[in-house]
């Protein structure tokens, strides 16, 4: 294995060097930290590894999940739990995004600078409070009503999925700040890009087809547009990406893939 001292240039080309990049994005996306060293690769050279990071995520959610069902436990306590799982998990990583998103791009006739100021502010405002609650509450509800086995399966491709489609708006739009997490991640490649996405369409679909061969396909397509118009959304308003917009895009990715799955799994 290269040593971690030794920065490789470009994207990683062997599999212990992928394996390391898989480890340094765990590293970053959840509360483990593995021994990695510094980054070697910045996010936009190893995109394929996040929807296995989002896999990992939503397997250890949907265990969670698939415990507590299994000992009789109600469906809303395992949905709660399993939801306070990955928050836990990921150190609340893309909740906050999702709150100074919510609570920079809530109110209306801001200018740009006065709404990126506000994203930066670590309090939340009236827009992030409520924003979270609203993404806690359509979890739960869509997971409440599965059994145990099912829930497992839906929430690690919608973890997959949701760390997948983070890949567009890297390519698609510009970073907004020079100092922030946005700008680490880099430039990806066309095909990086959408290598990355039918990585987390194809584990959702797989997990998925034994539910219906429509949900199995409506789930990837649906978080695939809802991620396509709110980056446009988002980019109208400030002008590209940060690290908390990115953030906020895969709790929306999240949700949508959890709603279409609790609309058309049958019970």
């Amino acid at each position: 294995m290269t040593s971690p001292n030794d920065r490789p240039t470009g994207r990683p080309s062997t599999f212990d060097e992928w394996f390391q990049a898989f480890k340094e994005q765990v590293s970053f996306f959840t509360g483990l930290k593995l021994d990695t060293g510094m980054p070697r690769w910045p996010l936009a050279d190893v995109l394929p590894v996040l929807p296995f990071v989002g896999a990992g995520v939503g397997l250890a959610c949907g265990l969670v999940f698939a415990l507590v069902r299994g000992i009789s436990g109600p469906g809303w306590l395992a949905a709660a739990l399993a939801v306070g799982a990955g928050v836990l998990i990921t150190r609340a990583l893309h909740e906050d995004g999702l709150a100074d998103t919510a609570d920079g791009l809530g109110p209306h006739a801001l200018e740009t600078p006065r709404r990126l100021e506000i994203m930066r502010d670590s309090r939340n405002g009236t827009f992030g409070v409520l924003a979270l609650a609203l993404s806690v509450v359509i979890k739960v509800a869509c997971l409440a009503q599965f059994g145990g086995g099912t829930g497992l399966a839906v929430l690690i491709g919608a973890h997959a999925m949701s760390r997948a489609v983070l890949a567009y708006p890297l390519l698609a739009y510009a970073p907004i700040r020079s100092d922030g997490l946005g700008v680490l991640a880099g430039k990806p490649t066309d095909t990086d890009v959408w290598l990355t996405v039918g990585i987390g369409a194809a584990i959702a679909f797989v997990l998925l087809l034994g539910k219906g061969i429509l949900v199995a396909i409506l789930a990837p397509l649906a978080v695939m547009a809802a991620t396509w118009f709110a980056a446009r959304w988002i980019a109208a308003r400030i002008g590209g990406y940060t690290g908390d917009t990115l953030g906020a895009l895969e709790q929306k990715a999240e949700m949508v893939f959890l709603v279409i799955a609790a609309l058309f799994i049958a019970h």
